[in-house]
């Protein structure tokens, strides 16, 4: 049995996948390992890019093209069905790995901790987009070396970066229905392995990210939508973890309310804005622990008095 078995993910990556096999490939390891490679049925040449490497590592990649588009969670579902190693670690076709030691440095950690069942580490940011932005933008600096459930809860965004994320093979068989669903597989993984045990983060880069143009918009209606499915995701990772950290949770809730509260009203006007804040506000109270007046009476200034708070906030 390979000791690590390497998840990549890819479609229409043409431009990018060869670098991301190249830098898995060439990992110095003493111990075998796998790469299962899920090529979705891309419309460009990935298929063909993969097939080429495929042929040149017949020991290592284990290919599983398609002859239909699955979509990224059934695409990752049979990938990880596939990953026979004691360990699994994740890349994605449009990103990869810098460190050559990467999967051993993770292996040896795991080995020798059996208290954590996954790790993950810094990054290096890519940035094809020339957008400017400062590393902590695309995920936040970690300055603590153990991270826990609670961590991975309370941050309000992701501080796991995908393409350095290294676990146990011990993945819910099967996956729960909604997996298929959700808006992001990845979160799922981090409460899920959050669960199980703590994470090691490494400091230094172990991979690259790339901010490219076939990433996703941040329109203000796509943020809308990846608040309300990350809110959903919440509620149903709640009961599908027996609701064993449901106070976390609650106040995960909580602050993701207050803050779409105030920045889902910046785009909105009149009885859209009305409209808005009679959708938001129960679960305001819903995952309030208890009512501060104080707190409550400035939201309500700042959505529909702001000039009137202004004016009370000169000296």
């Amino acid at each position: 049995m390979k000791k690590v078995s390497v998840f990549l993910i890819t479609y229409n990556h043409e431009k990018y996948i060869a670098q991301a096999i190249e830098s898995i490939v060439s990992q110095k390891t003493n111990f075998d390992f796998e790469v299962v490679i899920g090529e979705d049925f891309s419309k460009d040449g990935t298929r063909a890019i993969c097939e080429k490497y495929a042929a040149q590592y017949p020991n290592i990649i284990n290919l599983l093209p398609s002859e239909k588009n699955h979509g990224a969670m059934e695409n990752a579902i049979r990938v990880f069905a596939a990953c026979k190693g004691e360990y699994i670690a994740l890349c994605e076709g449009d990103d990869y790995w810098i460190d050559p030691y990467k999967l051993q440095k993770q292996a040896d950690f795991l080995d020798a901790h059996s208290d954590c069942s996954w790790c993950f580490g810094n990054i290096e940011v890519l940035d094809e987009m020339n957008w400017g932005l400062p590393r902590d933008r695309y995920f936040p600096e970690v300055e603590k070396e153990t991270i826990t459930v609670e961590d991975i809860i309370l941050t309000d965004v992701s501080i796991v970066p995908t393409a350095t994320m290294f676990f146990r093979n011990i993945l819910p068989k099967p996956f729960p229905d909604f997996y298929r669903t959700t808006f992001s597989g990845d979160l799922f993984l981090h409460l899920y392995f959050a669960d199980k045990g703590k994470a090691k983060y490494f400091k230094e880069p172990l991979s690259v990210y790339r901010n490219h143009e076939g990433g996703l918009t941040k329109s203000p209606a796509q943020i809308e939508r990846t608040y309300n499915n990350i809110f959903n995701f919440y509620t149903t990772m709640n009961e599908y973890l027996g609701f064993r950290y449901n106070d976390l949770i609650k106040q995960r809730l909580f602050e993701m309310t207050k803050t779409r509260l105030i920045y889902g009203a910046r785009e909105k006007h009149g009885m859209e804005k009305f409209r808005h804040y009679l959708k938001t506000m129960p679960n305001y109270f819903r995952y309030s622990r208890k009512l501060n007046v104080k707190e409550l009476l400035y939201y309500h200034m700042i959505l529909f008095f702001p000039s009137l708070l202004k004016k009370m906030s000169k000296p």
